[in-house]
């Protein structure tokens, strides 16, 4: 194993090396990414989306033994043109998913191929983002995705980004022949960027000279190469057609002024409802008005063509990850999407573990956490499988709103991916964050499963909450709720409802799972909402389910809420770890839901 993770490293570092720091080109001849063949995934399962207009499956592309992901969506006419789709890096990731998709999406009705790609070391992609190099293989990562276009026989391949892939696409965009690029609010200067991201990231302590920023890490070389990023200074090389969308002509005048300087005709779209995809928590993000369909409109219909002989589906590739390999594979299950994880060599494993969505974020989970945490659990010879509810990431929305972590059809999914999950594994682990904890535990009273590992959840929630799915609201109610807590437990209220069984609901639920002998890991970051919420109203109780051991409890100094802290990763991943394998897991009873 580690002989074949070397191998796919030397690989990488040789990808690096050849791709020049300007981002000139893909070295010719790179070996592309080969399928990898099991017999128990049969083809039948590979992930497809068809909507009107569309069909949309996950792909990996890119190097042998380092592959990129990404989301391939085909018009239903034959074209010869494609547009390779860039996402933003860091925390803008996951509010302006949708959006992207939507334009995949909205483009191929246009006759238009569109790829969303994950960046190396983000997303679904191989790579660990601690690794060196970074800027250089995000360049490489974007060179990787016009040539899989191109290689697919599309003759007018144009590129769009947003933000620091916006940059990428102006950067590299005329020497990877792209016939025209989109760039949504490009990163002008590299370092405002940076100056930025240190007013909203956060340093681990043994390296306070990285920066760590919803699961990107800037360490100082990465730091140096965006610094001498500066579009106005030093203007790209111009590619056929550019069109530039900015927040308003006058915040990006300079730049304009600048692409503009050589004698090229650029067009600019000013889009102030831009911000509603950039500019705020991924639970209130927005495709923003009218900015689809002027691309789409910008671009026009897609080049027909009679010649292209259909997209390789590469559904299944070898990841490295630590000390082995993986097999990851994009499927589809219950009906929805998902990407399954677990060591080539066992076929399918008889624990199965499920990660659900948290808040509103896609199947990778917030900074990338349950990438990391399913691959480090797959090595521990575990099935990991990285799902999205319809509403979110990748899955078909089935008239569902967008990312509402609370409703229903949440719980009643997971119950289905349980149950599609029976007839092939013997043991069934959900694992869940915050609001999909809270959906794991209420998805486990009516189907039973082996385990229950909850992290941080915020069980003072109700079905449906919160109905707005707003972070101003959810602020609004945590104040309420603390200063309700703090004056029930200065009255002793709390405490005393506790002692005669006036408790919250989500203690019977608990109860419930431990009658029927369901193990739960409630595992909270110190000082949590959802821990603090516990202890102060069912205080008595909690300690008296826990002294039975099915129900546990854990309190994990140091770890945040949203697992954006990597240095402290380690520590959740050992409590993974040791909860699927403990051996008091009991075949799960048949006691009917508790209410």
């Amino acid at each position: 194993m580690r002989n074949a993770l070397d191998a796919a490293r030397t690989r990488g570092a040789l990808e690096v090396a050849a791709f020049d720091r300007a981002g000139l080109a893909v070295p010719s001849g790179q070996r592309e990414v080969e399928p990898f063949l099991d017999s128990a995934m049969p083809r039948a399962t590979a992930a497809a989306i068809r909507g009107s207009g569309f069909t949309t499956f996950g792909r990996w592309f890119g190097p042998a033994g380092r592959p990129l992901a990404g989301w391939w969506t085909v018009p239903a006419r034959m074209s010869g043109g494609g547009v390779v789709i860039a996402p933003p890096l860091g925390y803008e990731y996951w509010p302006t998913h949708r959006s992207l998709r939507t334009l995949a999406e909205s483009l191929a009705r246009a006759g238009w191929h569109a790829l969303r790609f994950d960046w190396d070391g983000t997303g679904d992609s191989a790579g660990d983002p601690s690794e060196p190099s970074r800027v250089a293989m995000w360049r490489a990562s974007l060179a990787h995705a016009v040539r899989t276009m191109r290689e697919a026989g599309l003759d007018h391949v144009a590129i769009a980004g947003v933000c620091l892939g916006a940059t990428f696409a102006l950067l590299d965009g005329a020497a990877l022949g792209a016939d025209a690029v989109i760039a949504c609010a490009p990163v002008a200067s590299g370092k405002r960027w940076l100056r930025e991201l240190r007013m909203l990231g956060i340093a681990d302590p043994s390296a306070p000279e990285t920066l760590m920023y919803a699961g990107l890490v800037i360490d100082a070389e990465s730091a140096a190469d965006l610094a001498k990023i500066d579009l106005a200074k030093k203007p790209p090389q111009a590619v056929r057609r550019t069109l530039l969308v900015t927040r308003s002509e006058s915040s990006d005048r300079n730049l304009i002024a600048a692409l503009r300087g050589d004698g090229r005709t650029i067009g600019v779209h000013p889009c102030e409802a831009i911000a509603s995809m950039l500019d705020v928590p991924c639970e209130e993000a927005d495709v923003p008005e009218g900015l689809i369909p002027q691309i789409a409109s910008w671009l026009g219909e897609a080049p027909a063509t009679t010649r292209l002989g259909g997209v390789r589906r590469h559904a299944a590739t070898a990841v490295p990850w630590k000390s082995g390999m993986l097999r990851e594979h994009f499927v589809q299950l219950g009906g929805l999407t998902a990407v399954q994880c677990n060591l080539p060599e066992h076929g399918n494993q008889d624990t199965a573990v499920v990660f659900l969505n948290s808040g509103s974020e896609s199947h990778v989970g917030p900074g990338r956490a349950w990438v990391e945490y399913s691959r480090t659990l797959a090595l521990h010879g575990c099935t990991c499988l990285r799902t999205d509810f319809s509403g979110w990431g990748e899955s078909p929305d089935e008239g569902h709103a967008p990312g509402r972590p609370y409703d229903a059809h949440c719980v009643d999914e997971t119950v289905r991916i349980v149950a599609a999950l029976r007839a092939s594994h013997a043991r069934i682990v959900l694992v869940g964050l915050c609001a999909s904890a809270w959906v794991a535990l209420k998805a486990a009273q009516h189907i039973p499963v082996d385990g229950v590992f909850a992290l941080n959840p915020q069980l003072y929630w109700q079905p449906g909450d919160p109905v707005e799915a707003l972070i101003v609201n959810t602020h609004r109610r945590r104040t309420m709720a603390r200063a309700c807590e703090a004056l029930g437990r200065r009255l002793r209220l709390w405490s005393m409802l506790d002692a005669i069984g006036i408790r919250p609901k989500a203690s019977r639920w608990l109860s419930s799972l431990r009658r029927r002998g369901t193990p739960v890991l409630l595992c909270f970051a110190k000082g949590d909402d959802g821990l603090l919420f516990l202890r102060n109203r069912c205080g008595r109780w909690l300690a008296r389910e826990t002294r039975r051991g099915t129900i546990r409890l854990a309190e994990i100094p140091g770890v945040d809420h949203q697992m954006y802290r990597l240095w402290q990763r380690p520590a959740i991943e050992e409590q993974l770890i040791r909860f699927v394998a403990s051996p008091h897991a009991a075949q799960p009873g048949r006691e009917g839901p508790a209410k």
